[in-house]
């Protein structure tokens, strides 16, 4: 992509890349368990949302329950990793549309996440619904992934190739050298 290989000033933010990293990898365990709640039909394990069975905390408890309630705690989880690593690129990093553009969408997939999950419940599990979560999941993932990516890219600079250095006679291999702009 153009925009990939023009050359910028690098991200130099090892803060940014360990919450970037932090969070798709949240963001993908949280899809697993998703998925495993799925395959051991335990969707409606809970069936009322903001609470569970009337209580931030269930009072009863089964393999169903566990895997459901895992789910909803994840997702406050990866809402709050994916809250410090936008706000993080905000503060930071305002001027880097590389940056702000997935960090904002990110917020807004995760917003949208959460209130897919709600109608998931209240309309017990209609499909529709329960597949627009699992595509919006798949965003969050993506753009979570992109936001990481970007935050390693190093600034590509001119790229030269160069005579490789005791090549065998009869061949013409050449290797790449990346030489760095930045300072």
């Amino acid at each position: 992509s153009p925009g990939w290989t023009r050359a910028q000033t690098a991200v130099d933010d090892p803060i940014l890349r360990r919450l970037a990293v932090a969070t798709t990898a949240m963001v993908y365990c949280q899809i697993i368990l998703g998925a495993t709640m799925r395959h051991v039909e335990a969707g409606m394990a809970i069936p009322d949302f903001p609470l569970a069975f009337g209580h931030l905390v269930p009072p009863t408890w089964n393999a169903g329950i566990a895997v459901h309630f895992a789910h909803r705690v994840g997702a406050v989880l990866v809402t709050l990793a994916i809250l410090a690593t936008a706000g993080h690129v905000y503060f930071h990093h305002r001027s880097r549309r590389e940056l702000v553009r997935p960090a904002t969408l990110l917020v807004l997939f995760v917003l949208a996440q959460i209130t897919l999950g709600a109608f998931v419940i209240w309309s017990g599990l209609q499909p529709v619904i329960n597949t627009a979560h699992v595509v919006n999941g798949a965003l969050v993932l993506a753009t979570s992934l992109v936001l990481a990516w970007r935050s390693y890219r190093c600034g590509f600079a001119e790229v030269t190739a160069t005579p490789a250095a005791r090549v065998p006679a009869g061949t013409s291999r050449t290797r790449t050298v990346m030489h760095s702009t930045s300072h």
